[in-house]
């Protein structure tokens, strides 16, 4: 978010929201999913959108319904600003492997595939 003077002397400062009421109806009457809408407005969190999809609907007074907003994406992970990429394990069915605590793993590229292999 970007911040904005609130006096001239420069001294506070202000985020200034990125909420733009008009923007956000208009995405969702096209139909946009949760994820295309918050590339539009520039949004980076799934939970500002829900703040600002919430206070839309209360100046509206209409229920809003977005695509994918309340999606959890644990089965699909993405690689965050910092280049990192978190894994959950418990939902894997790994059939007869049999994984630990402190079990240890390389990574390697194969074509357009990341491979763990146990060390």
């Amino acid at each position: 978010m970007g911040k904005k003077k609130t006096d001239e002397s420069g001294d506070g400062m202000r985020v200034e929201s990125k909420y733009n009421s008009n923007q956000l109806r208009q995405c969702i009457q096209d139909g946009l999913s949760a994820n295309d809408i918050m590339e539009q407005l520039g949004i980076k969190h799934k939970q500002t959108l829900k703040q600002f999809l919430l206070k839309l609907m209360s100046d509206d007074r209409t229920y809003y319904e977005v695509r994918g907003l309340y999606l959890k994406s644990s089965t699909r992970p993405k690689v965050n600003a910092k280049l990192d990429l978190k894994i959950s394990l418990r939902d894997i069915d790994f059939g007869d492997i049999e994984i630990a605590p402190g079990d240890e793993f390389a990574v390697s590229v194969e074509e357009d595939r990341l491979v763990l292999t146990r060390v």
